[in-house]
């Protein structure tokens, strides 16, 4: 836990001032016990002891300690009424971040989408955004499309996920380009998160005359055409490691019939009872079995193989795929 408390300390020091500038504007007692919750977990950090369970000294989630630094508690040995309180804002993040969620497919004219998305808890950290753009009475619509992978697990790394879904749909309100909403968004989620932050994407738009693709460090898509398969390496940093951070944009025309595949790695790094990874040329491998059925059945194939890969190896990570097929 040193690393965190690194990092805490300097927030736990700020959220201390605050609270004096506050005097005076709350009630003494009030004030007094916020201020002793504060002075409490620094001198935690003073002695080494910041992140450990009053109750039974193991360490408390990461999560948690993200979201509250001041929690004092594992989940294990929460009181009835902080065990029902945390359920109830799971419950409420779980809701909240399948609602942000796309159809399940959507088509521009030439042009389909198809995801599937499978978080390893109640809420994940792995970004999907598949929406119309534009307007459809000018023939002037987009197909825009990502995938992202927030670092970190669980609640935090969800309310992160959230954070980055807000910035580039209040960006894809604007008339930018897709270098320049990438550039935009990086410069934002630098801004308003921590430095241990950050989160790898790939997006795109499809229009009538192809696609084009910005890549920040994500893994690389896969382009399925009728006799062979393309890899398209990232060109850029991931989101949050630089607020100067610049990105490029490369073109593609797919023929009718051949796709773009886009995926999270938790399908890749996806283990096996014997310890073996799914790895890249089993995806290629599922998704060349059913190229012929359509996005639909290809999805489904690898959520399928995948299911069958693992046995009885719990999932480790989300599992997002995005297929956008040119019809």
């Amino acid at each position: 836990m040193a690393t965190a408390a690194y990092i805490i300390r300097p927030q736990l020091v700020e959220r201390r001032a605050r609270l004096q500038a506050a005097s005076g504007s709350v009630p003494d007692d009030y004030l007094r016990e916020l201020l002793a919750e504060v002075d409490t977990a620094l001198a935690k950090i003073e002695v080494g002891r910041y992140g450990l369970c009053e109750t039974c000294n193991d360490s408390i989630e990461k999560d948690r300690l993200e979201l509250d630094p001041l929690c004092r508690f594992c989940l294990d040995h929460l009181d009835d009424k902080e065990r029902a309180q945390h359920q109830k804002d799971l419950d409420l993040a779980t809701q909240i971040q399948f609602q942000l969620l796309p159809p399940r497919n959507l088509t521009l004219e030439r042009w389909e989408a198809q995801y599937r998305y499978e978080p390893v808890g109640a809420v994940g950290g792995d970004y999907c955004e598949v929406s119309l753009q534009g307007d459809a009475a000018s023939g002037n619509q987009r197909l825009f499309f990502a995938v992202g992978d927030v670092a970190g697990k669980g609640v935090a790394a969800s309310l992160l996920m959230m954070h980055l879904s807000a910035i580039f749909r209040s960006l894809l309100s604007m008339n930018l380009s897709l270098a320049e909403i990438v550039t935009r968004a990086n410069r934002l989620f630098c801004e308003s998160t921590g430095p241990a932050h950050y989160a790898t994407l790939v997006c795109g738009r499809a229009t009538t005359d192809g696609i084009e693709i910005c890549n920040a460090g994500h893994c690389p898509p896969l382009l399925l055409l009728h006799h062979g398969t393309e890899w398209l390496d990232s060109n850029g940093l991931p989101l949050g490691i630089s607020p100067s951070a610049q990105y490029t944009v490369t073109q593609h025309t797919p023929c009718d019939g051949e796709c773009l595949v886009f995926y999270s790695d938790g399908i890749t790094e996806a283990t096996s009872p014997s310890g073996d990874d799914y790895q890249h040329e089993r995806l290629i491998q599922t998704l060349r079995e059913r190229f012929q059925h359509g996005a639909h059945a290809m999805c489904d194939a690898v959520l399928h193989d995948l299911g069958q890969f693992r046995g009885a190896t719990p999932a480790a990570d989300d599992v997002t795929l995005l297929i956008v097929r040119r019809h």
